[in-house]
């Protein structure tokens, strides 16, 4: 799913201008170290000096969604507020690391038989709900279905589940049968949706307080504005520091560093690349900067015309300059884009030659498509960091190439639900997941998040085929050929993979520079404040 769904400013905030405009940046990822005063093995960087001590209520602020379209679902929540709140208050069986390998959480071990068509998964023993109540295998089975509910956006994450005969073996087991075989079922629970709800959970709307086995307990939750939580004493992950953490949301990027600025809030996530350079010289801030990049993209729809000619979508690839966009959107924070996902991720091909700036091999295609001088509009929005700025510079670029780019500014809070995949072409920004996990959510004909319409049962199959092979070699080969296919015919002009920095003021420690995506970045159970 599309991860960068912004929300509205929280009702009543003050504008606070701040200094310069800022040069947003494009999605990304994160870094793995160690906890800062904590014994742990999780990523973390400290500015607060001294041991951590507890109490306090840290105040953040974060991207998220309008009032009429947050969410406090686990299993359909879609912003950066929303994936914030879930991490804290549920765990996964397993999650990412920043590198993308897999961490242990509520699971002690997944593991397949011989041809993946069956994962025994086994839980973490001595874990409770924030009410008291043990985690069992029937909480996880009654999370696979709820999550399978095909009314819910997260119905592709399992979808390979055969639940008719997933079955329980004691409480700390499950039994699950796979429709078809996969390899890696771990990289597909580690996704952005698959959270472990109580047995029989009902709506989980606000009415009533949910339970989750996270370091935190909901308090209360305001939609679009923020929210509020309470550390939960039957945590299993060790001492959390903090006694309350409140989620602010605001839905524009300069918005949210001016409430930062104005103290508002003691950390702030999704900055932009010019806040990140200004502020790294105070000295009373920190700026948390993930070592690598996470997807910045236009999308194409392939099934609506113009881009339904892979000529006219191989011209708009052409026509966009990509170090110029790194070096002026971006400050230097990201790396050249290449028109395929997963930069860092196992099985990436990086092989494929990188697209270069081409404005009149782009000319010479649209000529042979009958499109020579073409329009198009670009619906584009503040709604994460880089948007703006580099909607505005491809519209410069494409120039050169005879494409005349008209800009349309649509709301930031709107964008990602009313927007992006639906209007021929758009903005769409990815975390980092597995590749198996971000093309069942995105590139099948059924995917829940297809934005770029790409419907090829030819290409369905061999994902099919990759998912399955349980040699890794083999599975490579697969990957490498879809890959190449989307980069010959695929809808998205990925241009880069940039690093979205957040900052957070000299008194907090132990926040976590991880990957948006993974399991550190927007986790506070190792945050601490300091005494000011």
């Amino acid at each position: 799913m599309n991860n960068y769904t912004p929300g509205r400013p929280v009702a009543g905030r003050r504008t606070f201008l701040f200094g310069s405009a800022g040069a947003l940046g494009a999605v990304l990822l994160g870094t793995t170290g160690v906890l800062a005063g904590c014994g742990s093995d999780t990523a973390a960087r400290t500015a607060a000096s001294g041991p951590p001590r507890p109490g306090g209520r840290l105040r953040t602020v974060i991207a998220g969604r309008s009032a009429s379209a947050d969410v406090l679902d686990p299993h359909q929540a879609g912003s950066s507020a929303g994936g914030a709140v879930s991490k804290n208050v549920w765990d996964k069986l397993v999650a990412y690391n920043n590198d993308l390998t897999l961490r242990y959480r509520l699971a002690e071990s997944i593991e397949p038989n011989a041809d993946g068509s069956q994962w025994r998964i086994k839980l973490r023993p001595g874990v409770v709900f924030s009410d008291g109540s043990p985690l069992t295998a029937r909480d996880v089975l009654w999370s696979f279905q709820r999550m399978l509910d095909p009314a819910k956006k997260s119905s592709g994450d399992l979808s390979a589940v055969d639940m008719s005969r997933t079955r329980t073996e004691g409480d700390l087991v499950l039994a699950v049968q796979m429709k078809t075989p996969l390899a890696d079922f771990g990289s597909v629970l580690a996704g952005w949706y698959c959270y472990i709800v109580k047995d029989g959970t009902g709506a989980i709307d606000g009415s009533v307080l949910p339970v989750g086995t996270g370091p935190f307990a909901l308090v209360k939750w305001s939609p679009g504005d923020r929210t509020l939580l309470r550390r939960n004493e039957k945590y299993w992950g060790g001492q959390v520091f903090l006694d309350e953490v409140e989620i602010i949301q605001i839905a524009e990027t300069e918005a949210r560093v001016n409430a930062f600025l104005s103290g508002e809030a003691d950390v702030v996530h999704e900055i932009s690349y010019l806040q990140a350079r200004n502020l790294s010289g105070d000295g009373d801030i920190t700026v948390v900067t993930p070592p690598a990049g996470l997807m910045g993209a236009f999308q194409m729809r392939v099934d609506t015309a113009p881009f339904d000619d892979v000529r006219v979508r191989q011209a708009m690839r052409l026509a966009v300059d990509r170090q110029a966009m790194v070096d002026s959107v971006y400050y230097g924070y990201a790396e050249l884009g290449n028109d395929i996902y997963g930069k860092g991720a196992p099985f990436y091909n990086d092989a494929l030659p990188q697209r270069a700036y081409d404005p009149q091999r782009a000319r010479e295609l649209l000529r042979a498509a009958g499109k020579e001088n073409l329009t198009v509009t670009l619906p584009t929005a503040d709604g994460f960091p880089g948007m703006l700025e580099s909607a505005t510079l491809f519209a410069e670029q494409a120039k050169a190439a005879g494409i005349t780019i008209k800009l349309e500014s649509v709301p930031a809070d709107t964008y990602f639900s009313q927007v992006s995949g639906k209007a021929a072409l758009s903005h769409i920004g990815w975390w980092n997941y597995s590749l198996d996990y971000f093309y069942g959510q995105t590139m099948t004909s059924d995917a829940p998040s297809n934005g770029t319409g790409w419907k090829r049962p030819g290409w369905d199959a061999k994902f099919a085929q990759a998912r399955a092979a349980m040699d890794p070699a083999r599975r490579a080969t697969l990957y490498r050929e879809l890959q190449q296919e989307l980069w010959d015919e695929g809808g998205y002009i990925l241009h880069s993979f940039a690093k979205r920095p957040d900052a957070a003021r000299i008194h907090v420690g132990g926040v976590r520079d991880g990957v948006p995506g993974t399991d550190d970045w927007a986790n506070y159970a190792t945050t601490w404040l300091a005494e000011q």
